[in-house]
């Protein structure tokens, strides 16, 4: 941890701008309305279900002992309700993210239009729209001897209010694939904190992000229901930073590949492998999940928890050890 505090503070006194990111989640599909305003969750493309609300909570770099208290971390609360006879998706979602003693809270709504592509509505094209109020705080004060051996008066702590906007489109046809492409944080605001001048700024740069996956019919062990599939899909994420304006720019792209194996409405298990390119890092990860719906009597509705772990392989992220995601949803009509 004092590695990580060291780090911020040569930043800081060097009067850098740095970037906070966008969390990079393992079980993205359920996180679909965060990144893209315009997707649509497999809980209404593959079982039916016209609402959801999912709490995620996830720890990353959690060293070689899982430790929490420490290591950054991202909560979500998010709500999409899909108004078929409209064509019209709504929702949003409530989101708190901490690194050390930077943090981001935020509350946004979203809305999406679906165009039909054929008359029995197997086919849509939706169009999203999300806005949101962001909140940026820093507890950093110059005078805190974890991160400076000598005061910085000019350095204090502080909160910046900004707007948020993000755009998205995606595609899908019913329970066999789907596409999309979304582009959050378009504004790419600036939270800056110091007195008398500029000490330093918190970025949030826009991101690009791509999805594209299908569903294969597939019964691993032979005696399923007929609702088993194994679901493929690729990600990837572009970004363009710089540290501060007189800087060229630095790209940052990461693509992963996702399989996951689901059995009746039961239980799912999941791998993925992806490489962050410019870091010159690779990461797997390993997902399990469980349903619970019409096995546990429970009538037009259906609850999930699925577990994720992510691996880093590569110096020096890899010495920050591993990434741990938690995600529950609870879906109905």
């Amino acid at each position: 941890m004092k590695y990580l505090y060291s780090l911020i503070s040569l930043l800081f006194l060097t009067q850098v701008a740095f970037s906070q990111l966008l969390t990079p989640y393992t079980l993205y599909r359920d996180q679909w309305g965060v990144v893209n305003p315009a997707s649509i969750s497999n809980n209404f493309t593959v079982d039916e279900y016209t609402f959801t609300i999912a709490a995620t909570d996830r720890h990353q770099w959690l060293g070689n002992g899982f430790n929490f208290d420490y290591s950054p971390n991202t909560q979500v609360l998010n709500f999409e309700g899909v108004l078929e006879n409209d064509n019209i998706i709504v929702g949003g979602h409530l989101m708190s993210d901490r690194t050390g003693a930077l943090s981001t809270v935020g509350a946004y709504g979203r809305f999406a239009y679906m165009i039909p592509l054929d008359r029995l509505g197997r086919q849509a094209l939706s169009i999203g729209l999300s806005l949101g109020l962001v909140q940026t705080r820093s507890r950093i004060d110059g005078f805190d001897s974890n991160y400076f051996d000598v005061p910085e008066e000019d350095i204090v702590a502080g909160a910046v209010w900004n707007p948020d906007v993000s755009l998205g489109m995606f595609y899908f046809n019913e329970d066999i694939w789907y596409a999309g492409i979304s582009i959050p944080q378009i504004l790419s605001f600036s939270a800056e904190f110091g007195e008398d001048q500029l000490v330093y700024s918190l970025r949030q740069p826009r991101h690009y992000y791509a999805v594209a996956g299908g569903y294969i019919p597939f019964d691993f062990f032979g005696f399923g229901d007929g609702s088993s599939y194994l679901e493929l899909s690729g990600w990837a994420r572009y970004l363009p930073l710089r540290q501060s304006k007189t800087d060229s720019f630095a790209h940052l792209f990461r693509i992963d590949g996702n399989a996951r194996y689901q059995h009746n409405q039961i239980a799912w298990i999941g791998f993925g492998l992806g490489s962050a390119l410019a870091l010159d890092y690779t990461f797997l990860h390993t997902e399990l999940g469980f349903i619970a719906g019409e096995n546990l009597n429970l009538e037009n509705s259906q609850l999930k928890i699925g577990l994720a772990l992510d691996f880093t392989i590569g110096d020096p992220l890899q010495r920050l050890g591993p990434s741990a995601e938690i995600n529950v949803m609870f879906s109905w009509y």
